[in-house]
């Protein structure tokens, strides 16, 4: 059944994203190649590199090393991420359901099986700066995974980290209070 609501990924924090890589990617061809900000290795009066700059010139094929492949990641994870635009969240008529089991991975909790959806704050860095968090009590937690990507189960709740979606955690709850509240197939009257 297609869902009738969705979340992703927002697409601001997704360019920052590729916009950090892009920089990184420039400052790395900066300190290997163009040396415009950065110092190039030292040079004798002949434009030999002396000992000295053959030192500078591996530490900065380090440096460029790291930056390339630190800012082709946040460039592959931003820019893909705003390409596929994937759901962290669906909500339809069966099921909620949480990409949460693995970068491309969902599981699915049976509206039947949801005993309440609320949100939260996380307060773990120290209380400084809450995190929303979406909290989802099962009756019963048995046959979900464990070691979940951006979520983690305490007792028989699942609290889904939800900072960075495009939708705010309030209005997920809300709209999954709507389709639990829907009478069902079966349900007497």
């Amino acid at each position: 059944m297609t869902p009738s609501f969705r979340a992703t990924k927002s697409p601001a924090r997704q360019l920052l994203l590729t916009a950090a890589g892009v920089l990184l990617l420039l400052a790395a061809l900066d300190v290997v190649i163009l040396h415009k900000l950065s110092d190039p290795p030292t040079t004798n009066d002949d434009g030999v590199i002396t000992s000295k700059g053959q030192t500078e010139r591996r530490t900065d094929l380090i440096w460029g090393t790291l930056f390339t492949v630190a800012g082709g990641a946040l460039v592959v994870v931003g820019a893909g991420g705003m390409l596929t635009a994937r759901s962290v969240i669906e909500l339809d008529d069966d099921a909620m359901r949480l990409r949460v089991a693995g970068p491309m991975s969902y599981i699915d909790i049976p509206w039947q099986e949801i005993q309440s959806v609320r949100s939260g704050r996380d307060y773990d860095d120290d209380g400084r700066i809450p995190t929303p968090v979406l909290l989802i009590d099962v009756e019963d937690r048995t046959g979900y995974p464990d070691g979940l990507w951006g979520a983690v189960w305490r007792g028989n709740t699942l609290h889904v980290d939800t900072d960075g979606w495009d939708t705010a955690v309030e209005d997920v709850v809300i709209r999954s209070e709507l389709i639990m509240e829907r009478p069902r197939e079966g349900d007497e009257e």
